[in-house]
């Protein structure tokens, strides 16, 4: 990452340089992290008479680290403001295509955020790709990214072009322990499903009040186990599923079923625990009432000291880890998706500094200021948080390893959505109640994903 001493040099030199700076498009397809990309001609940009101010929309990270970041990015560049604009997930959703329409100058966007898995096919033809605009810094932007994260965002629009430059990324599903609690027991984290099984019915006879794994029933966070369970011995299977490169009916697939399938029938996972939905396994979690719980990494902010005094949880030391290994040869993995990208609209007016702003939000000085909630695992390749975030080793440790994880370079964390609701939700559900043996299961998917390709 590069500090605040390359942010200043980087200002002067754009002052100096803005006339020679066009804000050109790229010619779409390709492959514009690898290959030098043909701008049209365009007028160039005249340098300014005062400060440039850059108006910046987003729902996503909290405001108040964005805030912190944005201070200290005017700070080091005196020649740039930014007007930030943040909104409801929702509401932003419905705003940004018409914003993006505009084209009066004082009305234009220059950078904006999106969620990358969702967003980018609906507003893509309204940014520039990052090709055009990464040479107007001085470092090697994406070289200092997550390459898995670099790679997921580009995938992700489907003509080979990279529209936004990634801020961090979500994996799913990890495990998170109350690390007083399993001390008192004489346990470690487990590594592997037997590990589990040991201490959840060690919990079960022994403090019988206490649930010892929640999780949520719902069928998003199911298929979210189902292939995490997979990726520990086959990384890319769910991607092979969804590009149609290996069969709903493979050995593989009829494997995850099944081990999937065991921990229910052993006892490990309660079938009542997916009656669970929302916040409702979190909630239990928070409050002492659960040993572990299974989630997102989303959930990483239970590992920050100051999210556990804010929110007043009774769990006062939290940890984190993969979820158990099932196989002798399996791996810990976790599905990621690169989340949060930061790109600048086709009618931006301010680009070289528009580009230097994500710079320093994405590999620079403001990844800190905004990476505490711990939400989001930064896609800066050599980030880590600062120590002050946590106050126990386990939330430090924890955090490390879902980083870990994230960084792992296994399948995307994004089904088909229509596919997840018209059966594959029910389908796997169906195999945790016992209600569906999984070869059945691994035909009926296959078919219903034949049917309307």
């Amino acid at each position: 990452m590069r500090g605040t001493a390359r942010a200043f040099a980087m200002t002067a030199a754009l002052t100096l340089g803005l006339t020679a700076c066009g804000a050109g498009g790229a010619a779409e397809g390709g492959k514009p992290v690898e290959q030098s990309v043909s701008k049209p001609t365009e007028k160039p940009t005249e340098k300014p008479a005062g400060p440039v101010t850059l108006k910046y929309w987003t729902f996503s990270p909290p405001e108040a680290g964005l805030k912190a970041a944005l201070a200290a990015f005017e700070e080091a560049n005196p020649g740039i403001k930014v007007d930030l604009r943040t909104f409801g997930e929702a509401d932003y959703r419905k705003r940004l295509p018409k914003a993006l329409d505009g084209d009066q100058a004082d009305r234009a966007l220059d950078v904006v955020g999106i969620h990358i898995p969702t967003m980018t096919g609906a507003v893509k033809d309204r940014l520039r790709p990052v090709a055009d605009w990464k040479d107007k810094v001085a470092g090697d932007l994406l070289g200092e990214l997550d390459p898995a994260a670099v790679k997921q965002t580009e995938q992700v629009a489907k003509d080979g072009t990279l529209y936004s430059v990634p801020m961090g990324s979500t994996a799913g599903a990890v495990m998170y322990y109350d690390a007083a609690l399993l001390s008192e027991l004489g346990e470690s984290f487990p590594t592997t499903v037997a590990d589990l099984e040991s201490i959840v019915m060690r919990v079960r006879k022994e403090i019988p009040d206490l649930q010892p794994i929640v999780f949520s029933g719902e069928p998003r966070r199911q298929e979210e186990l189902l292939f995490t369970i997979a990726g520990q011995t086959h990384p890319t299977l769910s991607d092979d599923l969804l590009a149609g490169r290996r069969s709903w009916k493979s050995a593989e697939m009829v494997s995850a079923l099944t081990a999937y399938e065991s921990m229910f029938d052993r006892g490990m996972l309660a079938r009542s625990t997916l009656a669970l939905k929302g916040e409702g396994p979190a909630e239990l979690f928070r409050s002492g009432k659960a040993l572990f719980l299974v989630d997102g990494s989303g959930q990483s902010s239970m590992l920050s000291t100051s999210y556990r005094k804010t929110g007043r949880l009774s769990v006062k030391r939290i940890g984190a880890g993969p979820f158990p290994t099932l196989l002798p040869d399996a791996k810990p993995a976790a599905r990621s998706t690169a989340e949060m990208g930061l790109a600048v609209p086709r009618n931006s007016k301010h680009v070289a500094e528009a580009a230097t702003l994500i710079e320093f939000l994405t590999v620079g000085d403001g990844v800190s200021s905004w990476a505490g909630d711990l939400t989001m695992a930064p896609a800066a390749a050599d980030f880590k948080v600062e120590s002050s975030v946590f106050t126990t080793q386990e939330g430090k440790d924890g955090y490390a390893a879902l980083q870990e994880l994230i960084r792992g370079g296994g399948s995307l964390n994004v089904p088909d959505e229509v596919f997840l609701e018209r059966a594959e939700g029910d389908v796997i559900l169906d195999v945790a109640h016992g209600r569906l043996t999984p070869e059945k299961a691994a035909d009926r998917l296959q078919k219903e994903w034949s049917r309307n390709r």
